[in-house]
C-alpha cells in the first residue's frame, strides 16, 4: 500500500534530524560568513558593525532552530513527535515566509525565491512525516 511506504519514508524522527542538521550547519555558516551575507543584502557600503551583529543573529537563530529540531527528534516519540512535527515545520515556514515579505521593505536584498527551495522541501518531509503519524497508527494495525 503506497501510504504505508510514505509512513516509511517520511518518518518524523529522521526528518527532525535532518531538518535539525541543516538549520545548524546553515546556521554556523551565517554566522561564520556574517560579513558576506550583510554585504549581500546591503551592498558593500552597507556593512556595517551592526548588519553584521544582525547577520549572526540570524544564524544564531537558525542554529537554535537546529537544536530544537533535534531535541524533538531524541526526546519526543509518538503522536506528540508527530504533532510537533507539523507545528514546528509551520512555524519555521511561516518565519521563512515573513522574513522574505517583511524584509525588503528596509531595503535588505534577499538572496531570491530559490533560495526558499532547500528549506521548503526539508521542511515539507517534516510536515508530511507529522500528517503521517500524528494519529499513531501503525502499520500492523492498517494492515489488520
Amino acid at each position: 500500500m503506497i501510504i504505508l511506504d510514505a509512513k516509511k519514508i517520511f518518518q518524523p524522527k529522521i526528518w527532525y534530524i535532518i531538518c535539525g542538521a541543516m538549520a545548524l550547519i546553515g546556521g554556523i555558516e551565517n554566522m561564520i560568513n556574517a560579513e558576506t551575507w550583510a554585504e549581500s543584502a546591503w551592498g558593500t557600503d552597507g556593512v556595517t558593525e551592526q548588519s553584521k551583529a544582525m547577520e549572526t543573529l540570524f544564524g544564531l537563530f537558525m542554529c537554535g532552530f537546529g537544536a530544537m529540531g533535534l531535541v524533538c527528534a531524541f526526546v519526543l516519540d509518538g503522536t506528540t513527535q508527530a504533532k510537533f512535527a507539523m507545528v514546528n515545520a509551520g512555524v519555521i515556514m511561516a518565519f521563512f515566509v515573513a522574513m522574505f515579505v517583511v524584509l525588503p521593505g528596509t531595503g535588505y536584498e534577499m538572496p531570491g525565491v530559490a533560495w526558499l527551495v532547500p528549506p521548503f522541501l526539508f521542511l515539507g518531509g517534516l510536515l508530511a512525516a507529522g500528517y503521517l503519524h500524528m494519529n499513531g497508527v501503525d502499520s500492523a494495525q492498517e494492515a489488520a
